[in-house]
């Protein structure tokens, strides 16, 4: 019994220690100390004493046998049996889709890298044997004991520190990116939604420049933030689904620029979709990413996600409502996040700040707390709840009807109202009448509730990528404030902070800042600004989608190469998008086919896709957030 304890405490203390370095070194602008630790010996522990179970059984034969077995050796198999599948599924991992699909495994690669980690853990293994037999078993295993335990505790890798900001100009605003998640433009009063469940963000309207026509760079939340902070389209920063990474050299943040001009740069995101390992992070001094304990970016962890996965496929009650996983859900309430970026902001620093929020409160699944629910949701007794399709309860092949679409949008509509309440308390705090802080809000996309038979937001109807766009100017406002129609795109966000702190916009930005726009520009007036969406976040290169916005109309084109379709729309009569009008206006299908071939030409399009992808993907979030 006591080498059975020795061993396996052994074994959990090393391979924890490890895992815990393997983690700081991904997630080095986090302060992650003893806490993650801590959490990874107990999972470590567990999968130890699991581990105890074939190798107990296989010394009871040997011992049936007359065989003995030394404990360097008993220790050697333990860590082999405990660590060797946790390796095997962390090569194997990096090779399946975002569907799960292990298309990736038929290549030699995945298994040329695990028969390379497998055989360094064996040697490995083999070396601390060979140690061991020329050393006291107990003294070698309390040093190695004693060190892994201090590693995880107490070592911190070393960080690359920022740059030494420029002094900032004195009389600097500072600047707020509010990013509302999942926001589409037409379930806001500001934009004419009938229901009023965003007073505080009607006041806010009051003191801003509104932009009535407003469209997102893409349909999902990754690409779109990150057109936000670099000025320009998807296919010019290169990250879509399969690949969540960019290159921060090739298209630098508005975050390191406000950083060099002297501002303090910090970041506060609700998903674990905008981790720092998408380059997210680049330009930001503090990056607050932490929705989900420390534990889950273990590689321990990431072989539990992945069986309660499989388990999910088997149905209740292990599915889950489409979310198969314990205690990580990849996102946190708005609430947990404006309080840090307040702490944040209120930290003693003579410079202006930049600080841009994420908040991810009505993205699917749509669950309100019980006080707003009662508000804005009617009674319902269909099959419909928050979690839509993804629910362990909706019945397979049903065919949703518009009372369940509208239940659905009730239950959104009630979770905009808990954040609307979230944001003004935030922004009370900040006291914008007598401060000097510009805000600029918008959404990374929108979202369908039944519009054109579509859901959520994996296509590009209006009410997926039409978002609201708004800028309040720093100081006390009053009087009316303009409402803008000419059209705006969320790559126009990093120019316009910039615009706003009195900096010049890079001559590589496709975006313009929004405020040199005139009052009430005319979208039919004779050279309109030709807007894109770029829907490249799919798996198939027929589904991939662009999108060009030429005064009131919408042209549409799916697919690549000589499989491209096309299809147009006129806004001003079908404002959703639904009915194709190509054939009866061959000119402005030809006409806006160039526009959008002379736009794209501007910067190298990157069109490409592919199922595994290359750089960081976070298959698990986008899995566990319904994709």
């Amino acid at each position: 019994m006591r080498r059975f304890l020795a061993s396996s405490l052994l074994v959990a203390t090393v391979a924890a220690s490890v895992d815990t370095l393997s983690v700081r070194a991904r997630f080095g602008h986090r302060d992650l100390g003893a806490e993650l630790y801590l959490q990874s010996w107990i999972l470590w522990f567990a999968f130890v004493l699991l581990a105890w179970v074939p190798l107990s059984a296989w010394l009871w034969l040997r011992r049936r046998r007359a065989q003995t077995t030394d404990a360097p050796l008993c220790a050697v198999l333990l860590a082999g049996l405990s660590v060797g599948p946790i390796l095997l599924h962390w090569r194997l991992d990096a090779f399946s889709d975002l569907g799960g699909g292990l298309a990736g495994l038929k290549t030699m690669r995945p298994w040329l890298e695990v028969v390379g980690v497998l055989a360094l853990l064996v040697a490995v293994l083999l070396g601390f044997r060979q140690l061991a037999m020329h050393m006291s078993v107990r003294s070698l295993a309390f040093r190695l004991a004693l060190v892994s335990l201090g590693v995880g505790l107490f070592l911190n890798l070393p960080r690359e520190g920022p740059d030494d900001p420029s002094p900032a100009g004195s009389g600097k605003p500072n600047l707020l990116l509010l990013v509302w998640d999942t926001t589409r433009a037409q379930s806001l009063s500001i934009y004419g939604y009938g229901r009023k469940t965003t007073p505080h963000l009607e006041a806010l309207a009051e003191q801003s420049i509104v932009f009535d026509n407003a469209r997102s760079p893409s349909r999902y939340t990754l690409t779109s933030h990150l057109s936000m902070l670099t000025g320009v389209y998807p296919s010019d920063h290169g990250a879509r689904m399969t690949r969540q990474r960019i290159s921060p050299n090739k298209t630098p943040s508005v975050a390191a620029t406000l950083r060099a001009a002297g501002y303090r740069t910090g970041a506060f995101v609700g998903t674990g979709v905008l981790t720092a390992p998408t380059g997210m992070d680049f330009g930001f001094e503090h990056y607050d990413d932490l929705v989900d304990p420390p534990l889950c970016d273990t590689r321990a962890w990431g072989l539990v996600h992945d069986l309660q996965s499989l388990a999910a496929r088997l149905g209740p009650p292990w599915s889950q409502n489409g979310q198969p996983h314990w205690f990580q859900d990849f996102f946190r309430p708005a609430g947990e996040v404006l309080a840090n970026a307040k702490r944040w902001i209120d930290e003693p620093d003579p410079r202006p700040w930049f600080c841009m929020v994420n908040l991810y409160d009505v993205h699917w699944p749509y669950l309100p707390d019980e006080q707003e629910r009662q508000r804005w949701v009617d009674k319902y007794d269909g099959p419909v709840d928050g979690y839509h399709a993804h629910s362990d309860t909706f019945p397979r092949d049903y065919r949703m009807q518009p009372r369940d679409d509208s239940h659905l949008l009730e239950l959104y509509d009630a979770e905009m109202s808990e954040l609307d309440a979230n944001v003004e308390r935030f922004l009370a705090g900040l006291d914008l009448e007598h401060g000097n802080t510009a805000v600029l809000l918008s959404a990374d996309h929108g979202e369908a509730f039944g519009e054109g038979g579509k859901y959520e937001h994996n296509d590009v109807l209006e009410p997926q990528v039409h978002i609201p766009f708004l800028v309040r100017l720093p100081g006390p406002q009053s009087g009316p404030k303009p409402r803008v129609r000419a059209p705006v795109s969320g790559i126009d966000v990093a120019p316009t902070l910039l615009g706003i702190a009195g900096l010049p916009t890079p001559q590589h930005y496709v975006g313009i800042d929004v405020l040199t726009l005139k009052d009430g520009d005319d979208p039919e007036a004779a050279a309109p600004r030709a807007i894109l969406v770029e829907d490249r976040d799919q798996m198939r290169v027929d589904h991939v989608t662009l999108v060009l916005y030429l005064g009131n109309w919408k042209l549409t084109r799916r697919g690549l190469g000589e499989k491209k379709q096309f299809q147009l729309f006129d806004l001003s009569s079908d404002p959703i998008g639904l009915v194709d009008v190509a054939g009866e206006h061959p000119k402005v299908v030809a006409n806006m086919k160039t526009e959008l071939e002379a736009l794209r030409a501007r910067w190298h399009a990157d069109d490409a896709v592919d199922q595994r992808g290359t750089g960081y993907s976070n298959a698990d979030a986008l899995r566990g957030l319904g994709y």
